[in-house]
């Protein structure tokens, strides 16, 4: 074969890869408390729906909480109920347990992962960095995996995560506790059961410290529908509540501790269901998907 004809099978090669881009897959992330009552239920049957309906697959991850098999079993009882025929229980309470062959060749198979409650970090000290975690984080950014979590499987989606706060702090760099999360959804710090928890000054210190990260807070009974990088839209009974800006000035870098920030022209969204975020623009968006413009000097 000729250079000349190489070179062109190698580029007809590049446009014919480049015509498969990757299935980037979706994220349910649910502010906790999760329709509790059959019969109630909204939130997992949208996870379901999201995951293959009837065809879905699932892992249950019960890592995050100090009785998983128990709560495995709680969730494959619901999700059997929901019509999902197939749920693989991961009670992960060992990092030897992520590396199991059984585990990765489900979670190759899954449509769907799910995150139950508890404590985030015993989550992330569990799964980060096993070939559990790292299948998944290829999936979900190559092959549409799925990922829903809800309470503590919520928090640690994001690439750092809340571990603890006060409940009646202000907004001080003492009143939060941070360490690193899963990373699923890059950029962003998520805080669950929040209006109920009254969580909004938590979410206040952290957005001063870095203006770039995008807070998002979720009640309970709700949640978000994300595609990563692109945009998300609100189902559920409550709100979310988004926290961004061009922040003009924050105290942060000079204070102490225990001395309350300042933050100015830090901008808070709130979104009940139907509205949704374009996480590209960072502008909230209106049930129809059209853009909500600003108003006033830029």
């Amino acid at each position: 074969m000729s250079d000349q004809a190489e070179r062109g099978r190698e580029g007809q090669e590049a446009v014919e890869r480049d015509e498969v881009p990757p299935r980037v897959g979706r994220l349910l992330v649910i502010g906790g408390a999760e329709d509790p009552e059959e019969g109630n239920w909204k939130i997992l049957p949208h996870f379901v729906e999201m995951c293959g309906g009837a065809d879905a697959r699932i892992v249950v991850c019960s890592s995050p909480s100090g009785k998983p098999e128990e709560v495995a079993d709680t969730y494959e009882t619901i999700f059997n109920k929901l019509g999902v025929t197939e749920v693989f229980e991961a009670p992960i309470r060992d990092r030897h347990e992520a590396e199991a062959p059984e585990l990765i060749e489900a979670t190759q198979r899954a449509t769907g992962i799910f995150f139950t409650g508890g404590d985030q970090l015993r989550l992330t000290a569990l799964i980060s960095g096993t070939s559990f975690c790292e299948t998944i984080r290829e999936r979900v950014f190559g092959d549409g995996l799925v990922v829903g979590g809800t309470s503590a499987g919520a928090a640690a989606l994001s690439s750092v995560m809340i571990i603890g706060g006060r409940q009646d702090g202000t907004v001080r760099r003492e009143d939060v506790s941070l360490a690193p999360g899963l990373g699923y959804w890059r950029d962003t710090v998520i805080d669950t059961h929040f209006n109920q928890r009254g969580r909004v000054s938590r979410l206040m210190a952290i957005f001063a410290h870095n203006p770039n990260v995008i807070g998002i807070g979720i009640d309970e009974n709700t949640a978000v529908d994300l595609v990563p990088g692109d945009r998300f839209t609100v189902v559920g009974a409550g709100a979310v509540m988004v926290f961004n800006g061009r922040v003009s000035h924050s105290s942060a870098p000079d204070a102490s501790d225990d001395e309350t920030l300042a933050i100015t022209d830090a901008v808070i969204h709130t979104l009940p269901a139907g509205y949704g975020f374009d996480l590209r623009t960072k502008r909230p968006l209106m049930p129809d998907g059209e853009t909500i413009k600003a108003i006033g000097p830029s």
